[in-house]
């Protein structure tokens, strides 16, 4: 790791240092330690390198994460991972994206174009899951068990 990179990590470590202080007199301690547990999750997923990841969540779980906790997650993990400044956008009602919000460069933010391509991703990705989880659950049936 040269110099230069080692400035960077630094960089984007005190930025998300920063952050993480001013959250913790922003929301509860409860929703605090979910976002970090899902930090951390996310932090070894597909989505480092631009992939979608489905969280896991149990119920009580899933009730905290209000879309103002997604929206700060996001905003973590882009300081976490970008050096670039990123927002927050929302995908819309789309089939596979409603409610979904992803983490984008700022200047693209506004491009509808970008937003389109992005929307198929993430469409192409959740109909290909759906066909994964369709083959795997035949593939147990097969072989005797319960999907």
């Amino acid at each position: 790791m040269d110099r230069d990179e080692r400035h960077d990590r630094s960089e984007r470590a005190e930025r998300l240092t920063q952050y993480l202080t001013e959250l913790q007199e922003r929301i509860d301690p409860r929703s605090l330690e979910l976002l970090m547990r899902l930090l951390r999750e996310l932090s070894t997923s597909p989505a480092v390198r631009g992939g979608t990841y489905e969280l896991g969540m149990g119920p009580e779980e899933k009730e905290l994460f209000t879309p103002a906790l997604q929206a700060e997650l996001l905003v973590l993990f882009g300081l976490l991972t970008s050096q670039d400044e990123r927002v927050v956008v929302d995908l819309g009602d789309s089939p596979h994206a409603k409610g979904m919000k992803v983490l984008v460069p700022q200047d693209r933010a506004q491009d509808p174009d970008f937003l389109h391509r992005h929307k198929q991703r993430v469409a192409a990705e959740a109909e290909q899951r759906e066909a994964d989880r369709r083959e795997v659950e035949g593939i147990a049936r097969a072989s005797g068990m319960e999907p």
